[in-house]
């Protein structure tokens, strides 16, 4: 069995790398370029910090100078000033990045060639794209997103393994909530409200407290769809909540539990959709789905133990 799950992982594995080596060009247009260098001029910048939600927490920071010839983008990150910088540029007419370490000058830097990494950086920039509002190549932006959205950046972080570390590692901590973690549950909340993006707002929860803070209980509504936790007392008080939430998150959204020890993760990945989680079944097989993200489910405390709730 395992055997068989292993070889369908490397088939998969193997096609996705030839499909990327085969159109290893950046999504990124000239047009688009274009289009943000003279954003960058009408406002009279140089330098841009990303706030759109899930990329704030990651810090990337943006800086050019519009009036340039040639036209050169670099993107940091201030809150590690030893991470890798990348550079967007054009070149003979073609849009070209460049990565490296922060101590290689732009003229030194390698070109990027690696289709994965390619597809990071385009998505690092359509989000600065997509929050400076421009309007041309919206739909062509919005797909660029794609390395930072749901099935495509599971398949290349959680399953392929496909980025170093270097730039993984700034992200997983978005997308995998960890189960060791010590912040308060509304905490966790808030960051399955943030997961569901432009749905969040269908996602509302209330914490309320009879006495000591100790003995909090939520509230949780989806839609028309609602439910009560109470934490307290739980021996595993977030992986009940996230049971709770996926009471009322189904059939629309399903909450799953990754576990990696190469990665030593151990958390609730981001609410996929079903399509989404579909499309890595189609992709990889639901046993190797379910043995990389195994179900969380709904359970109650009785006499005898814990047992499955079941839906009135």
């Amino acid at each position: 069995m395992r055997k068989t799950k292993d070889t369908s992982l490397e088939v998969a594995a193997a096609d996705i790398a030839r499909a990327g080596a085969a159109d290893a060009a950046p999504a990124t247009t000239p047009a688009m370029m274009a289009h943000y260098r003279r954003h960058l001029r009408l406002n009279h910048a140089e330098t841009d910090l990303l706030a759109m939600p899930g990329f704030a927490i990651l810090g990337p920071h943006l800086t050019a100078d519009p009036h340039a010839d040639p036209f050169i983008i670099q993107f940091s990150n201030p809150l590690r000033p030893t991470g890798a910088v990348a550079y967007l540029t054009l070149r003979d007419g073609a849009v070209e990045w460049r990565y490296a370490s922060p101590w290689i000058r732009y003229a030194r830097c390698p070109i990027v060639h690696d289709p994965v990494l390619m597809q990071w950086l385009d998505g690092l920039f359509a989000a600065f794209y997509l929050e400076a509002d421009l309007p041309a190549s919206l739909n062509d932006a919005l797909e660029m997103l794609g390395p930072w959205d749901r099935v495509r950046w599971v398949r290349t972080n959680l399953f392929e393994g496909g980025r170093s570390g270097e730039t993984l590692t700034e992200e997983i901590d978005l997308w995998v909530y960890d189960l060791s973690g010590t912040e308060p549950l509304e905490q966790f909340l808030s960051w399955i409200s943030k997961g569901l993006d432009k749905d969040g707002k269908h996602f509302r929860y209330t914490a309320c407290c009879e006495g000591d803070k100790d003995n909090t209980f939520y509230f949780l509504r989806y839609g028309k769809r609602e439910a009560m936790a109470f934490p307290a007392g739980q021996p595993k008080p977030l992986r009940y909540l996230a049971g709770i939430a996926n009471s009322i998150l189904q059939p629309d959204y399903e909450l799953r539990r990754f576990r990696d020890k190469k990665l030593g993760k151990d958390g609730i990945l981001m609410p996929l959709a079903p399509q989404e989680w579909e499309a890595l079944a189609t992709a990889y097989g639901p046993m190797a789905v379910e043995t990389r993200f195994s179900p969380i489910h709904r359970h109650i405390e009785t006499p005898n133990g814990r047992r499955r709730a079941v839906s009135p």
